[in-house]
């Protein structure tokens, strides 16, 4: 795909598919939608992870750590160029207790539509426990 065929439909339909495969367990779909040599950022503040490998285990781990782990897509998606702004919430149950998150997810993509980096804005300060 070239530059001129990468558009904010797609961008978000990818942000989309992220928050489902999250929501399905699905690692290796999450895995698939960032690029070989991808940098998450999960959260800003903290060390990032670097290749798709290094990517994909670092979120099996966090699927591995919660027993069931959702993830909405909470308001619109803003897209332009090759970024784009996701307002996410990561609903976690973990003994017997449910979590929940609220995120700022911001992805950079390539001009094949996958992601080269994801930076999620958010702090342990923001979790909160919920019925």
């Amino acid at each position: 795909m070239s530059t001129n065929e990468l558009t904010t439909d797609q961008m978000k339909a990818v942000v989309v598919a992220y928050a489902a495969a999250h929501s399905a367990g699905d690692i290796d779909a999450i895995a698939a939608i960032f690029a070989e040599d991808a940098v998450v950022a999960d959260p800003v503040d903290k060390p990032a992870f670097v290749g798709r490998a290094a990517v994909r285990e670092f979120f099996a781990g966090t699927h591995e750590f919660a027993e069931s782990l959702e993830l909405v897509v909470t308001g619109p998606i803003r897209a332009v160029d090759h970024f784009a702004a996701a307002p996410l919430r990561a609903i976690t149950s973990m003994g017997g207790a449910k979590f929940a998150v609220d995120i700022i997810d911001v992805f950079t993509f390539n001009d094949e539509g996958l992601v080269t980096e994801m930076k999620a804005y958010w702090t342990a300060t923001d979790i909160a426990q919920i019925d």
